[in-house]
Formats: structure tokens, C-alpha cells, sequence
């Protein structure tokens, strides 16, 4: 294999200064029992006793399944994200929703939910929600109930990320004084140079975060990256290192991803929550 370009390096070299960052990464934890306020995929979800929000349901009225949730002082979470409380994912078992994924965002419908609870009062649940273990397996992309342990790492974009292309090209600008439009950044350079890209700025799988930049199965999935422009969740496919079967599987090992503005995490808004998955 032929080396990179010198300009090839450079490119990449000032991409990843300009957006590296920390973020959290959630590392699956099988030798552990979580109990019902600890952070997890699967199992039964903390639900307060007389909250005033109900517990979700989808548009017939059913109880939705609980992906996932994180318990934010346990985790260590700094802002933007919450530092106390438990936010939780929810998918709707509509199985024409595909895990709870028509219409995308929150507000169009009863397919998904997130859920911020700010103070946890007991270790209670809702006595009628459904878990993993409880539906039919084709509904669910998480298969067991497995704790969550957290990590702080650093990270930069991706070559999937919707908003590299133009990071790309605002550095080639800087570098060339020439403007290019109309163009995706692996058409500006060859084969070695993108090989060079796709090693130096991707990220291995399996990857469970918050915060960060997206790690796709295939490319940019949302809307409108200005408006949904923070990394909320991502939940990976994974099997287990114990028996080698599932843990988490979105279609063909997919993965699934929640996104929020920045300023409405802030907020403590999740209303406007965009969420989608994908596969191989």
C-alpha cells in the first residue's frame, strides 16, 4: 500500500484538532447485576411512584419498552448533560414502527420517547412494563438486561458525519485559496488518501456513547445536523463476550442513535428529540 499525500496528512491532522473533543463512552458490563436506578440496557426501568408524567405508551395506548437509561450522577455525567437524575430511552413495540422508528422525531407521534427524571425517589418501577425478556424477540434490538459502566475518552468527527465534507473543504479553502463545491471529500482525493481517512478518522465498533460525533453503519442519517446537532445516544449491535450471543441487534449489526440541540439539553427539553437507526 502506497503512503498518504503529504497535504492527505495535513488535512486530516487539522481536521482532527479542530474537532476533538470528550465525550463518554458506555461500555457494556456483563459480570455485573444492575438494580433498577443503575445505568443499563434492558430490564425494568426506574419509574418515581406518583410522578406526575404518565409512563409512555404508543399511539394504541400500549406501554412502551425501555432501550435503555443512565443513571447521570453514578456515570459522572458533566454538562451539557444532565449531572443528576436518570434519563431513559423508549421505543414504541408497534412492529410497524421498526423499534419504535417511523416518523423519526418525537414529536411526530408515540414511536420513541426520552425521558429525564431530575431527583430518584426509591428503587420503584412501573409494575406493567414490558422488558426485553417479555416480547417478542423481533420487536427489540436490546435481547438482555446488562449494566453500564462509563468512560471518558477524547474523539473526533468521523468521515460519515454529515458536517465533514464541509470541514473538508473550508481546510482545502484555507490551504489552496480554491473554493470547491458540488463535491463529497473522498472526490478530491485517491484511493491511498481516502484509505488514509477512513483508518486515521474512524472509530472501532462497537460504539455505545453520549456526546461525540455519530458512528454510522452507512452514512449521515438526520434532517437537519444544525438543528439536531449534539450526539445524545448511540447504542451499538454487540454479542456478549461471555456466550457470544446478542446483547444489542439492530438489523444486521446496525446501531441506533438519539440526537437533541444543544440548547434544549441545556434546557432539559427532550421534546424535540430526533432518533434513528441503521444497518448493514
Amino acid at each position: 500500500m502506497n503512503q498518504a499525500s503529504e497535504r492527505a496528512v495535513r488535512i486530516a491532522e487539522e481536521i482532527t484538532r479542530r474537532t476533538t473533543c470528550d465525550h463518554y463512552r458506555l461500555v457494556l458490563n456483563e459480570e455485573r447485576v444492575p438494580t433498577i436506578t443503575d445505568s443499563k440496557i434492558g430490564g425494568k426501568p426506574y419509574w418515581p411512584n406518583g410522578e406526575a408524567t404518565e409512563y409512555p405508551v404508543d399511539e394504541q395506548g400500549r406501554p412502551m419498552l425501555m432501550l435503555m437509561q443512565v443513571n447521570c450522577a453514578h456515570a459522572g455525567l458533566k454538562a451539557p448533560l444532565p449531572e443528576q437524575g436518570i434519563l431513559q430511552w423508549f421505543i414504541s413495540l408497534n412492529p410497524e414502527r421498526m423499534y419504535g422508528c417511523r416518523g423519526n422525531y418525537a414529536e411526530e407521534g408515540n414511536a420513541f420517547r426520552i425521558i429525564y427524571h431530575e431527583h430518584i425517589d426509591g428503587e420503584s418501577s412501573y409494575p406493567n412494563a414490558p422488558t426485553h425478556d417479555t416480547v417478542e424477540d423481533i420487536l427489540t434490538p436490546v435481547k438482555r438486561e446488562v449494566a453500564i459502566d462509563f468512560e471518558v475518552e477524547s474523539t473526533s468527527i468521523g468521515v460519515n458525519d454529515g458536517a465533514f465534507s464541509r470541514m473538508f473543504f473550508e481546510i482545502i479553502k484555507e490551504i489552496t485559496g480554491v473554493e470547491h463545491t458540488g463535491k463529497m471529500w473522498y472526490e478530491y482525493l485517491d484511493n491511498d488518501d481516502c484509505l488514509y481517512f477512513e483508518r486515521h478518522l474512524g472509530m472501532k465498533r462497537p460504539r455505545h456513547q453520549m456526546l461525540g460525533y455519530p458512528v454510522y453503519t452507512q452514512e449521515e442519517a438526520r434532517r437537519d445536523i444544525e438543528r439536531h446537532d449534539t450526539l445524545l445516544f448511540q447504542l451499538d449491535s454487540q454479542f456478549s463476550t461471555l456466550d457470544r450471543k446478542e446483547l444489542v441487534m439492530w438489523g444486521d449489526m446496525g446501531s441506533g442513535f438519539i440526537f437533541i440541540n444543544h440548547d434544549d439539553l441545556i434546557a432539559r427539553d427532550f421534546t424535540h428529540t430526533y432518533y434513528c437507526w441503521d444497518c448493514g
